[in-house]
């Protein structure tokens, strides 16, 4: 095991779910798929940069979804409390809010488009990748499903 990954690991034990925010500093690369109901399924791939300003992760995004053009996303979430999380994403209507538990942080929103939002984000064993998994609901429904593997490229 390298120093790096020895260090990185002590870390992540010394203040549960605190890898979460250490993963996205620096750049992360996703893809994955988008599952919209009656469209079918199609690529989704991102590109992240991330910094920790104070104690607040600032995460800029671009997302390449198949068929439509290249969009920018930006996130501001901060720890409010021991596993709480408040925040924005430019793309959602209103406040972010969510939770920390072990390795898993669980978002919810509204998108500024209309639907409802649950995002869950699985840091994986070794700290170097991370699974992402969103539900958009709509009346009462599921309309579409997001569902990404997330890298540090640095």
């Amino acid at each position: 095991m390298a120093l790096s990954t020895l260090i990185g690991f002590l870390l992540m034990l010394q203040a549960p779910g605190a890898g979460l925010e250490r993963f996205f500093v620096g750049r992360t690369e996703g893809s994955g798929t988008v599952d919209v109901m009656l469209s079918g399924r199609h690529a989704v791939r991102d590109r992240g940069a991330g910094r920790m300003v104070g104690d607040t992760l600032v995460l800029e995004q671009v997302v390449e979804e198949e068929g439509k053009p290249a969009r920018r996303r930006s996130w501001r979430l901060t720890r409010s409390g021991g596993s709480e999380i408040t925040g924005t994403i430019s793309d959602a209507r209103g406040p972010v809010t969510g939770s920390v538990s072990g390795n898993t942080i669980t978002l919810r929103y509204r998108m500024a488009e209309g639907p409802s939002v649950v995002q869950t984000i699985t840091l994986q064993p070794g700290g170097r990748s991370a699974r992402n998994r969103m539900s958009f609901r709509r009346f009462g429904m599921n309309v579409a499903t997001v569902e990404t593997t997330i890298r540090r490229v640095d």
